[in-house]
Formats: structure tokens, C-alpha cells, sequence
């Protein structure tokens, strides 16, 4: 008998046991091992060997920290990785000693994606932009003072004092936005000429006292698809090397019964469900879906009418309860309707941040113009409100009347009289061809301190403007001024030397005291009507970005120029037409009452009544002059 002896091969025995687990499980694909105490799941990738090539990230062997690598040379700490919702967080680069720029201003010009690779920003991203240049104001961020990112260098304790001064200094604003949309999903940019810094906060709360923010740049990745394959023996489990319609390549595709994981990067199988069970929970769920839309329509229809009613009664008691002046009239929503045509595109007058203007005209053929809030905006509703609440208070020839307002649509409408010569605005910066003489431009001065005297001292409770400017002073066809829209105006309570409220107004015009500090006074508004008094002198904006960098502000361009003795270069040059003695005595005073107004301490600056005086000596000095020239011109 011949005796035969099989002796396995170890080889083969492996290649066996893989072949059985295989038919019952998967094999996740080869995830890279730890970088120091940081875990890299799959698909990301420390070495071509592990994980997935594309999904790059680079393990320092040195430090064993782990970085994101960006473009042009900027790298970024990871500072958690989140596998399941394929996102990680990065840590902003470090600040340049004792400046307001990060090092990857030089090194990079700030972060770069390469959009070719899986990676991009999130919009869980508040993105502040800082230490801008001016050039930033006019950009669709928001750069105003109210802006997010001054609460955050003021108090969230993550930037040391002087760095905030410099990160928004001057004219040099900070800017708030939400990354994520197109181009800051792949970048966020530093520029000399942009913003020289970025900090990032992760889901920002407002509601959160700054100190709770948490920093870091959140970075998700697309779910990686199968594993590119050459052969069988480049897959795992239950998978088939196979070609796919992208670029001609294979990968490692599923057997029939599983599906691909994204998260741990295999083949997992697909659990079966009872099709008589499901069909159950269909036709269950179909049942109470139909029932509960039914219920939810009719009872959202009922809320609505019934909240509707609340808020036009609540609205009109508003304006009904006047503190002590005379209630706003209500004019229904069908006669609002029928002064504007229904508010036709030709009614329309224009818009600003709180909504729209139409021209409006009474049954008894008087013009109108009628304010809207814009529709869902809460701020501009307040707005408007508001504004109906302190013109309700007060009556001054040189402030725009009120006539009533329509508390029943959706948004509250104002109806005021209407005044058809512009805004001094209009008349100083070429909007109307007709040339303010020095007579009329004093006459306006003289009007609008009146106006804004009543206001802080004449009125029921003193008024605090709060956003005075040329555009808001309205013209008629005499010239006559008439301040307006009172929006963000705050009355203040007798006996209190300011109202504390977040800073807002125009840019150009805010007082830089109020800006810091937010303490609202009287002052404020003379620090505003400063400025409007050196446009009326120069015929130039407030801010203009056509001037030098160092002269974009209208306050500090014509401080300068009076400084070095040249206040007569940036007077408006038509004014300068053969000018008598007293006329260019004229010029200094006013000039000087104006930087009266712009003192940087409000204790400084002059009351609107003082204003009034020493506007009525100028006039003097002017008419003094014309009667002087008639006498002459007699005796001649």
C-alpha cells in the first residue's frame, strides 16, 4: 500500500481563510495609525499607503502634531477631527508679535484651498475680518460699527488690548460674514490692501457672552468614494475591482447584498426589512400626514388672522399712548391703498435701510409721502414705529410733519408731508444742477440747529436724533430745511445726562465718544451736525473714497487743511468768486463753529442753542454786509 501524505501550504490556508471571512464580512480599507493622541480615521490619509491619498493631511515627525496643509505654504493645527459628519476643525494662524496680522498674511496672503481636492469652509464659519482698509466699507460685508467682530476684540478676551486698538483703528473698520458661499468656501484673503488678519468662531451665538465663543475654523470633506483599483488584489472583502464611468477608472464596487461605508471605508451589508411591515408603516405615516396637514392648515389660517388682529391692536395702542403729545391719526389700509394707487411703481419714491418711500395724494388733493418698513424685517418695522412715536411728540416748522400712519398691514406705514425739493444731500453732490449761494447754505445751517435745539431742549422729553446727516435734512423749493427721519432717534429720560444703547448711525457722521463707549447725548448729535457743516462749507461728502487714503474722512481731510493754515483750499471754490472781507470772516467763523461741534471730548462741544447764537452773529455779519452795498449803490 502506498501511503500519500498531503501536507498543506501555508500560503494557500491564508488565502483560504481570507476567501471565508470574506464571503461573510468586510475588510475595512487600511485607516493610517494615530498621529501622537490625535486618531485619523478613514478617509484621511498621513502616507500614501493609508487611507485615501486625496484626503491629505501631513503628521509632523517631529512635534507628532497633526496639520492641514493649505496652499502658497500655510499650514493649520488640526484641532479635532469629526469622521462622523466628515468635518475637523483648525486652528487660525498665530498673530505677528505685537501687530494686528497673522502670519499667513505674508505667507500666503491668508487661506487657499485647492478646489480640485475634497476639502472646503463651512458655513458654521463667522468669518471677522480685521485691520481693513477703508476701502472695505463700501463692500457688501458688514463692516458698520454694530458689526460682530468689535464685541469680539472688546470682550471676548482672545485679543490682548492693544492688538484690538490696532485690529480696528480709525477709519480702518473690522468685517463680519458667514464663510461657505463662493469664493470663501475655498478662501478667505489678506491683502495690504484688504485685511491684514482673520479670526474664526465656530456656530456663533450672539446670545453668548463673547468670552463663550469658541475659535477654530471648521474644514468638512466630501464622503470619499470606493477605493481606486488596479486589480482584484487591491480590494477587501466583499468588493470587486470594477470600472466606473469616471475618467476610465475601477475601484473597489460592493457585492450584491452590501453597501459602502463611508465612514469606516468598507463594504458593510445592507439589512433586510419586511416589506409587509413597511408597507404597514407607509400607509400609517400617509394617514397622520394627511390628518395633520389638514388640522395644521386650518389652524395656522385661524392663528394668523387672530395674531394679525393682536398686532394692529397692539400697534395702534402703541401709537395711541403718546407721552404726552398728540396721538399719530390711523388711517386704514384701503385708504393707504387708494393715495397710492395700490403702491404703484410709479408712487415709488425711493428706499434706504428701512424700506420704501411712495408718493401718495389725499382725497383733498394734498401730496404725501408714504414710509413703509420692509416686509419680515423686524428692525425696520421698530424703525418705522418708532419714528411715528417721536413725531407724534413734536411740532417745529424746520422738522418733517407727521401726518398719521396705517398700523394694519403688514408692515406699518407712515404718512408724512411731503417735500418735493430733494435732500441738501441731492443739492451739495450734483444730484441737482442748482448752486447753493453762501446766503442760502446759512439759512439751512440756521434752520437745522433750530430744529435739532427743539429737539434736545424745547421738546416734551428731550429727542436725541441719532443719525444726523444731509440726507436726512429735506429741502423745499424756498430752500427751507426740514429735518427728518427720526428711525433711530431715543428719547431720554429727564434728569439723565445719556441713554446707553449700541452705537448705530452713519459712518462719517458718528460721533467717535458714542462709538466707543455707547453713551447717547445731546452731543452726539452736535458732533453729526459738525459734519454737515463743513459739507455745506466744502460742497464734499463725509466719506469719499475718491480722496487720498489719509482724506477719506471729511472731518479729518478739513481739520488738516486748517491745521497748516489752508482752510480756503477745501472751501467749495464757487463760493470764492470775487468774496468781499467780510465774507471770508464769514468762512473762518463758520469753519470754526464746525470744529467747535467735531471736539473729540463732548464735554467740549457746544449746545444746539449755542450753535443757533453764533449761526444768527455770521448771518449778521452777511447782511450787515449786503445792507452796506445797497446804501452805497443808492448814494452812487
Amino acid at each position: 500500500m502506498v501511503s500519500i501524505t498531503f501536507q498543506a501550504n501555508p500560503v494557500f490556508v491564508y488565502v483560504f481563510f481570507l476567501l471565508f471571512l470574506g464571503s461573510h464580512y468586510c475588510f475595512s480599507q487600511k485607516t493610517c495609525p494615530r498621529c501622537g493622541s490625535m486618531v485619523v480615521p478613514y478617509p484621511l490619509s498621513t502616507h500614501p499607503s493609508c487611507g485615501d491619498p486625496s484626503y491629505s493631511l501631513r503628521c509632523d515627525s517631529q512635534t507628532h502634531k497633526l496639520y492641514f496643509d493649505a496652499l502658497n505654504g500655510s499650514s493649520y493645527p488640526v484641532i479635532r477631527i469629526m469622521a462622523s459628519v466628515y468635518r475637523m476643525v483648525v486652528q487660525p494662524s498665530p498673530w505677528l508679535t505685537g501687530k494686528c496680522v497673522t502670519q499667513d498674511m505674508g505667507v500666503s496672503e491668508g487661506i487657499w484651498l485647492n478646489q480640485t481636492l475634497p476639502f472646503n469652509i463651512t458655513p458654521s464659519n463667522t468669518i471677522f475680518l480685521l485691520n481693513c482698509s477703508p476701502r472695505l466699507l463700501m463692500s457688501p460685508l458688514n463692516c458698520t460699527p454694530t458689526s460682530l467682530c468689535h464685541h469680539y476684540l472688546e470682550s471676548s478676551g482672545h485679543v490682548e488690548a492693544k492688538r484690538a486698538l490696532q485690529c480696528a483703528e480709525g477709519v480702518n473698520p473690522c468685517c463680519t460674514f458667514v464663510a461657505g458661499g463662493m469664493p470663501s468656501a475655498y478662501k478667505i484673503r489678506l491683502h495690504s490692501s484688504g485685511c491684514k488678519a482673520f479670526r474664526s468662531i465656530l456656530h456663533l451665538d450672539p446670545e453668548k457672552a463673547a468670552y463663550e465663543w469658541e475659535e477654530g475654523l471648521e474644514i468638512e470633506w466630501r464622503p470619499p468614494l470606493e477605493p481606486v483599483c488596479k486589480s482584484q488584489l487591491d480590494c477587501f472583502g466583499a468588493s470587486n475591482c470594477s470600472p466606473t464611468s469616471s475618467n476610465g477608472l475601477s475601484r473597489c464596487l460592493c457585492n450584491k447584498g452590501y453597501k459602502w461605508d463611508t465612514v469606516v471605508g468598507s463594504c458593510l451589508r445592507k439589512k433586510k426589512k419586511s416589506r409587509v411591515s413597511l408597507k404597514v408603516s407607509i400607509g400609517v405615516i400617509s394617514f397622520f400626514t394627511l390628518a395633520m396637514a389638514i388640522v395644521a392648515i386650518t389652524s395656522r389660517k385661524r392663528w394668523r388672522n387672530y395674531n394679525q388682529a393682536k398686532l394692529m391692536k397692539a400697534r395702534e395702542d402703541m401709537l395711541k399712548s403718546s407721552n404726552g403729545g398728540k396721538p399719530a391719526k390711523i388711517f386704514r389700509l384701503k385708504e393707504v391703498k387708494k393715495m397710492t394707487n395700490d403702491f404703484s411703481r410709479n408712487r415709488f419714491l425711493g428706499s434706504g435701510g428701512f424700506g420704501e418711500v411712495y408718493k401718495g395724494e389725499l382725497p383733498n388733493g394734498d401730496i404725501v409721502a408714504v414710509k413703509s418698513a420692509k416686509v419680515g424685517n423686524i428692525k425696520s418695522t421698530q424703525q418705522v414705529l418708532n419714528e411715528v412715536g417721536i413725531l407724534s411728540q413734536v411740532n417745529h416748522k424746520n422738522l418733517v410733519r407727521l401726518l398719521g400712519c396705517c398700523a394694519e398691514a403688514e408692515q406699518p406705514l407712515m404718512i408724512y408731508e411731503y417735500i418735493s425739493n430733494g435732500t441738501l444731500s441731492d443739492h451739495l453732490h450734483g444730484k441737482y444742477s442748482t448752486f447753493l449761494d453762501w446766503k442760502t447754505r446759512l439759512k439751512i445751517a440756521l434752520q437745522t440747529a433750530e430744529a435739532l435745539a427743539y429737539l434736545h431742549s424745547a421738546a416734551y422729553t428731550p429727542i436725541y436724533h441719532r443719525d444726523v446727516k444731509s440726507a436726512n435734512i429735506l429741502l423745499d423749493y424756498e430752500f427751507n430745511a426740514k429735518v427728518s427721519d427720526f428711525g433711530l432717534s431715543r428719547l431720554a429720560s429727564p434728569g439723565l445726562s445719556h441713554v446707553s444703547t449700541c452705537a448705530q448711525g452713519t459712518l462719517g457722521y458718528m460721533d467717535p465718544e458714542y462709538y466707543r463707549n455707547y453713551q447717547l447725548t445731546d452731543k452726539s448729535d452736535v458732533y453729526s451736525y459738525g459734519v454737515v457743516l463743513l459739507e455745506l462749507l466744502t460742497s464734499q461728502r463725509a466719506i469719499d473714497f475718491s480722496r487720498d487714503q489719509d482724506d477719506v474722512n471729511l472731518a479729518i481731510y478739513v481739520n488738516q487743511r486748517a491745521t497748516n493754515g489752508a482752510i480756503m483750499e477745501v472751501v467749495d471754490q464757487q463760493l470764492l468768486k470775487d468774496p468781499s472781507a467780510d465774507m471770508l470772516k464769514s468762512f473762518k467763523l463758520f469753519s470754526d463753529l464746525a470744529f467747535a461741534c467735531l471736539r473729540e471730548k463732548k464735554s467740549g462741544r457746544p449746545a444746539m442753542k449755542d450753535v443757533v447764537q453764533e449761526l444768527h452773529c455770521i448771518i449778521q455779519i452777511i447782511d450787515q454786509e449786503n445792507v452796506s452795498k445797497e446804501l452805497s449803490q443808492e448814494i452812487i
